[in-house]
This record gives C-alpha cells, structure tokens and sequence, in this order.
C-alpha cells in the first residue's frame, strides 16, 4: 500500500496536533489557492494567532508545509466552505500526506487494534511502535524519550480533536463522502482505512 511519497519518517509533527486556530489563519489568508499550493504565495506569518514571533513563524511554517502537501487547491476550496469536521477531517488528511510516520502507525497499529476489536489506544501504543521503527529507520535512532513522548502525545491529541479517539477508546466517525471521494480520486484511497472505514464503507465511497 503506498501511502506516501516520502521515503524517510519525519518527526516535525510535534510542532501541534491539528494546528485547527493556526490553519484557519493560514487558509483565510490565501488569496489565489493554485499560487499557494505552487508555492507562488508566502503567507504572513503575523496571522499567526500565537504571541512570540518565533512562534509565529515555526507555527507558519509547519502549518504551510501540510497544506501544500494536499498537493491539489480544490481541497483549499473544500476547506473554506467545509463544516468545522469537514475542515477537521482535510487537516489529518494533510497531516497524514506529510508525515509517513502517522500514516504507517494508523495503519499497522491503530487499524489492526481496529479490526481485533481491541479499541482501547493510549500513549504507550505509540511509543511501542516508534520504539521498533527505531530498529529499522536510520533518521528515528536519536530519537529521545522527551521527543517520542511528545510525539505520542500529538499523535493521539490529533485522533481526539478528529473525534476519532475519546477517553482512550477508538471510535469510527461519519465524514462527509463527497471530500472522502475526492481524496480517492487523487490517488490516496489508502487514507480512508485510516479513517477505520471497512471495505464496504470503502467500496460505496469509491463506486
């Protein structure tokens, strides 16, 4: 299953969770969405709704790194006139086409608890994983404890604001076909076992 294009695990995910505040800044500042996702328009980094600058420019950094990662402006569209789940949902996918090392957690951790009916997902299960990517990814050796504990604490923060995980319990959620269909149709089905949804669920969305 190819869920990504990059090769090597990232771990610039512990700058925020969803980034929901910072990405609704972000969004309401793009004047030409093709420009944007071209990387043809910088956004200012004072939109920014945090105090210190170099905050600002971290948060804006981050938050532009993920957005031009969805690749296609349509879904900046999607985004303006979404529902505030609707937005929700385009940040994790946005997430997930960055950072492989979400994507392949969701996938062979948090779907395969999923599918043995275990729905029960804490901090430790994300750690446990990360540790034995150690073993087989270079870039994550020097990983610290500090590092990865903030890295699972992310990781599961951005499940809760999705409304995926509630009091350490997973829990499948109702998306709105249409963007689900869209993000099939640019070549990244995988993203919907990552939502939990089963194969009929899949198949309805991609007929």
């Amino acid at each position: 299953m190819k869920h990504t294009k990059r090769s090597k695990y990232s771990t610039a995910f512990s700058a925020g969770a969803l980034l929901f505040k910072e990405s609704e800044a972000i969004v309401n500042s793009i004047i030409d969405e093709e420009a944007f996702i071209r990387g043809d328009e910088t956004i200012d980094y004072e939109c920014i709704p945090v105090n210190s600058d170099a905050s600002k420019k971290r948060l804006r950094t981050e938050v532009v790194t993920r957005l031009r990662n969805l690749g296609d402006p349509h879904f900046m569209k999607i985004y303006k006139n979404g529902t505030k789940e609707d937005k929700l949902l385009i940040l994790f996918y946005a997430a997930c086409k960055t950072y492989r090392l979400i994507t392949d957690f969701m996938i062979d951790t948090v779907l395969d608890k999923w599918y043995h009916m275990d729905y029960e997902l804490s901090n430790a299960d994300y750690k446990n994983y990360h540790f034995r990517q150690m073993d087989k990814h270079e870039e994550l050796k020097d990983n610290s404890t500090l590092l990865i504990k903030k890295l699972s604490n992310v990781t599961l923060r951005m499940l809760v604001e999705l409304g995926m995980l509630k009091e350490n319990k997973l829990q499948k959620q109702q998306y709105n076909h249409s963007i689900l269909a869209q993000i099939a149709a640019s070549g990244d089905a995988w993203f919907l076992e990552v939502l939990l949804l089963n194969k009929e669920e899949r198949n309805e969305i991609l007929s």
